[in-house]
């Protein structure tokens, strides 16, 4: 069996993260969810949280330590009950 390595396509270092983080959208009702801040980079982020509801392509507000921004979900990986989701900050 051969193996086939890809370069890293990421643009930008990740770095630990940890912290709470309250994931807000609408679709169609509005809705909170709490999520828990894995890493971070420049351009996004990585979060654990336990909704469903957060799939590709969903633009979110995200709101920590006082501070609100927008991103969007770019994928969610089921791992056990909790999902985990890369975002692109907006």
């Amino acid at each position: 069996m051969s193996m086939i390595f890809t370069a890293e396509r990421r643009i930008a270092p990740r770095v630990p993260g940890a912290g709470h983080l309250e994931i807000m959208y609408a679709d169609p009702l509005p809705a909170m969810v709490d999520a828990e801040l894995i890493e971070r980079s420049s351009t996004g982020f990585r979060a654990s949280h336990a909704c469903a509801r957060l799939v590709a392509g969903l633009e979110v507000s995200i709101r920590r330590d006082g501070n609100s921004s927008r991103a969007r979900v770019i994928w969610t990986h089921v791992l056990q009950e909790h999902r985990v989701s890369g975002f692109l900050l907006l």
